[in-house]
């Protein structure tokens, strides 16, 4: 296996200036998260189309060559379901790699699969068996075996193959603008990045809380996932989305009532209870115009046009050979059918074109009918 391994700073320099005149990147990280909230990065890999570079972050102290590569704008960044590896980058180097390109987005929008994993990925593409023995190996052991460089320099040379076959498909299907759009949102939706007062939208469930509790919930994952970014720790090692829930429909004033609706343990009840318990209560105070916004929790959805709807989008997905799970999901279909709801984001770029006219159209006549 012919690969560059990189573990001194004037390395690194020399590997940068070699992939600063490349179109395309194919880029790779592997990390482990040993119980934290952050990810620790042991290895990044880049191949150019001609060269590949492993480079060992625990042996070089400054990364920051890499920064303008990662950000420069004539070069595109070709990730597989990059999602935890833009974590590594923003924790590392304080940077967002772009341009962006995520095969396992392709791979959804060209109709192959959807959330494709990397192995199935150069099994269709190109027919060859990448073996999975290290993929849960330690990376932050030193020196890593031949095994795990051989491993992780095929990732990115792969990746790199796979790119040019997927990028021929989208330009012939006319839809590389689909992905440029969906991953440049990519970028902007990092879990490690989010908003604290945004955190609780990622927990389902929200549909059931009516707006003061909603705004329970809103205030007690906002101080989850600060405390969490603060301590390092998991966010369910804080606190797990069950008792987030649970503390935003009751109203529960003390440790023991924590411990016995709520499901927290007699530890974290006396280290956290009173804290949770203050951040409840000035929630729920706080006046009704300070709530989340109105179209944030919306009334009943009628199963049965969400039916209708959910198969008409199916039937779509299928005419236009793209996996259904990423034409529209579940809340898309939701704000269609919600009165004088707006359209978010996502629903007013190529899906407007691609699905939502004929999908608003279905919506009218069940209005209609009903």
């Amino acid at each position: 296996m012919d690969y560059h391994y990189i573990d001194q700073p004037d390395a690194l320099r020399e590997a940068v200036i070699g992939c600063e005149t490349a179109k395309v990147l194919a880029v790779d990280t592997e990390f482990a998260r040993f119980n934290t909230y952050y990810p620790i990065v042991g290895l990044i890999q880049i191949y150019n189309g001609d060269q590949c570079f492993l480079i060992d972050p625990l042996s070089i102290e400054d990364l920051s060559p890499l920064a303008g590569l990662m950000t420069a704008p004539k070069i595109i960044k070709v990730f597989h379901a990059c999602s935890e590896d833009l974590e590594v980058f923003q924790q590392c180097l304080g940077v967002m790699p772009s341009p962006l390109f995520d095969t396992q987005i392709a791979a959804a929008l060209l109709g192959v699969r959807f959330s494709m994993s990397y192995q199935n990925l150069v099994s269709h593409y190109l027919g060859i068996d990448v073996p999975k023995e290290e993929t849960r190996s330690d990376w932050l052991q030193r020196p890593l075996t031949e095994s795990q460089l051989d491993y992780a320099a095929l990732d990115v040379i792969y990746l790199y193959q796979v790119y040019g076959l997927q990028r021929e498909a989208l330009e012939k299907a006319q839809r590389q603008p689909w992905v440029d759009e969906e991953c440049e949102r990519m970028s902007v939706d990092v879990p490690t990045m989010i908003d604290p007062d945004l955190a609780y939208k990622k927990i389902k469930g929200t549909n059931r809380l009516n707006p003061q509790q909603l705004n329970v919930l809103r205030a007690v994952a906002a101080w989850r996932e600060q405390q969490a970014r603060k301590r390092d720790m998991p966010r369910n090692r804080i606190l797990d989305n069950k008792a987030l829930l649970a503390i935003a429909r009751r109203k529960l004033t003390s440790r023991q009532e924590l411990e016995a609706q709520a499901g927290l343990s007699f530890r974290q009840a006396r280290r956290i209870g009173d804290e949770l318990i203050e951040i409840a209560s000035t929630a729920r105070a706080t006046p009704e115009d300070q709530y989340p916004d109105s179209e944030e929790v919306r009334g009943p959805i009628d199963s049965q046009q969400l039916k209708a709807l959910r198969r008409h989008a199916d039937e779509l997905a299928e005419a236009l050979q793209v996996a259904p799970e990423l034409l529209v999901k579940r809340r898309h279909l939701e704000e269609l059918l919600a009165p004088d709801g707006e359209l978010s984001e996502e629903l007013l770029g190529w899906r407007r074109g691609a699905v939502v006219r004929a999908l608003q159209q279905l919506v009218s006549t069940l209005r209609v009918s009903s």
